[in-house]
């Protein structure tokens, strides 16, 4: 998929239309989530979001009582987040077209920020970081959001078995010194890096914010990887991806022989909070 600006990937119009339909959360669950990312921010915090997207974290954190500046760099994932907006009459949200790796703000403008699913689409993820450091105040609160499915269940054995076969194919296919996946963002990396620039974890680890069970059938986690409407697949070259998908595949086939039956997965919304101390 194509660059832009400095992040390494592109939206095209079929992601953006299909995305909340692949990435949204039920109604009860995304108010949870806003709920819990509110709570780690001072009262009517101005809040930044990179990579708003459509919208699915900043609405229901606008609705639980911040101000969010979403920034994006596509200007289809913020015309649908318009849209919606006008749609229901939130005046809490304020968007802006922007690369992440170049934000167009005043150092120590917000109170608070957060991040969902973003970082590792960059390479330079680090730069990003210290912008963030930038641009919210002391005291002020950074929030990393990152959607968990249970490693158990059939779909989080679909996605193990997908990362590893990226890994062996990218291997074989791809010339020496090159990788396949996207960035080497990590959590462990992550957190390095922050406590490196001043950033204090607020807890012991992770918070779950919202747990949940839903129903999905194998096809539809093949499918939506393969579609590249999933965050992992959306930077691989066309060929990895291709021999990728076709060993998996294989391999859900023989797990799983009725690929078009619902199975049971549970869910969580996990955030690690970092406060700036200086």
């Amino acid at each position: 998929m194509g660059t832009t600006g400095g992040l390494d990937f592109s939206f095209d119009r079929r992601v953006v239309s299909d995305y909340d339909s692949l990435r949204g959360h039920p109604p009860e669950v995304a108010r949870e989530i806003g709920q819990a990312i509110a709570a780690q921010m001072p009262s009517s915090a101005r809040v930044l979001e990179l990579g708003v997207g459509t919208g699915r974290i900043a609405v229901p954190v606008a609705q639980a009582g911040c101000q969010v500046v979403g920034m994006d760099v596509s200007a289809e994932m913020l015309g649908e987040l318009a849209a919606r907006i006008r749609q229901h009459t939130l005046d809490d949200i304020e968007l802006v077209q922007a690369d992440i790796t170049a934000p167009p703000f005043i150092d120590r403008g917000f109170d608070g920020a957060m991040a969902v699913h973003v970082l590792h689409l960059v390479s330079s993820w680090a730069e990003v970081l210290d912008q963030v450091r930038r641009m919210v105040r002391p005291g002020g609160v950074l929030v990393l959001g990152r959607d968990w499915v249970d490693p158990e269940s059939f779909s989080g054995r679909i996605r193990t078995a997908f990362r590893k076969t990226v890994v062996e194919v990218g291997t074989e296919m791809l010339p020496p010194g090159a990788s396949a996946a996207a960035a080497p963002s990590g959590g462990a990396a992550i957190v390095k890096t922050l406590v490196q620039q001043g950033a204090v974890p607020t807890g012991e680890g992770e918070l779950v914010a919202a747990e949940w069970t839903t129903e999905l059938s194998p096809r539809q986690v093949l499918d939506g990887i393969r579609s590249r409407d999933d965050a992992e697949s959306w930077v691989l070259p066309d060929d990895v991806l291709t021999e990728t998908m076709q060993r998996l595949d294989a391999l859900a086939q023989q797990e799983w022989p009725d690929l078009d039956q619902p199975l049971p997965v549970l869910r969580r919304f996990m955030l690690g909070c970092f406060r700036y101390e200086v």
